[in-house]
């Protein structure tokens, strides 16, 4: 029986494990940003300092077999209920992981992704180049008239929004642990398109997989990020800047 006017402490926020993959080299917004999220996370909560980190290098058996170790490792390891997913080319705040878990519920939102973008390639320049344009991580699954379907970005997203989509990258994402539990092993390997039989990338075949589960993906479109890409810069990518 406990005793009367002891009342137990509350428990304590949700750990959260960090897990990245990573060839040789990191860019250094991502470093910065990882240096101070960790500083962000010890005056706070601590969730990262409680949920560790785990940290994959990929050669031979490339990103997709380093995602799924990396998502077996998180399963096995019983430390956190939340795994935090950033790309070592990317950058972002120090308060993203909190403002994520804040839009994410175990049920309703175990998959939210920060607001992040691509980088497609569209017509020859002319010179060997190629015009590039940013792509908002943010997909659809639609079906043409041909009867064609496939991911596609949503170019009209709703700014700082939190919206539920078919599918978003893994470059900064946040996914509860349940997700994988139902999932089970190898999330991350590339299904088929049904409609064209071409491999989808990993990272849309794990959302791929968890709508066949009924588990609904969200992007908070508030939380912003960068992400470093090669594009190639002429005259008129200059033109196009000039006068702004």
């Amino acid at each position: 029986m406990k005793p009367r006017g002891i009342n137990r402490p509350p428990a304590p926020p949700a750990a959260v494990t960090i897990a990245y993959v990573h060839s040789t080299d990191v860019a250094h917004s991502w470093y910065r940003s990882m240096t101070d999220l960790l500083m962000h996370d010890i005056g706070t909560h601590q969730r990262i300092l409680r949920g560790g980190y785990i940290a994959v290098r990929y050669s031979t058996g490339g990103i997709i077999q380093a995602r799924n170790d990396a998502a077996r490792m998180f399963l096995e390891s019983r430390e956190s209920e939340w795994l935090f997913w950033s790309d070592t080319d990317m950058g972002f705040a120090p308060d993203t992981v909190e403002r994520l878990l804040a839009s994410a519920d175990p049920v309703e939102r175990p998959i939210v992704g920060g607001l992040c973008f691509g980088s497609k390639e569209l017509n020859a320049d002319g010179v060997n180049g190629y015009w590039t344009a940013p792509v908002p991580t943010i997909y659809d699954w639609v079906t043409l008239p041909d009867g064609v379907s496939g991911f596609t970005p949503r170019h009209g997203y709703e700014p700082d929004a939190v919206t539920r989509c078919s599918g978003t990258g893994s470059a900064c994402i946040i996914v509860h642990r349940s997700v994988y539990d139902k999932l089970g092993p190898n999330p991350y390997t590339p299904l088929r398109n049904p409609s064209t039989g071409e491999l989808l990338g990993e990272d849309l075949s794990f959302c791929a997989r968890a709508a066949e589960h009924d588990i609904p993906v969200h992007v908070d479109a508030s939380v912003k990020t960068s992400h470093l890409k090669p594009i190639w810069m002429g005259e008129e990518q200059f033109k196009m800047w000039a006068h702004r």
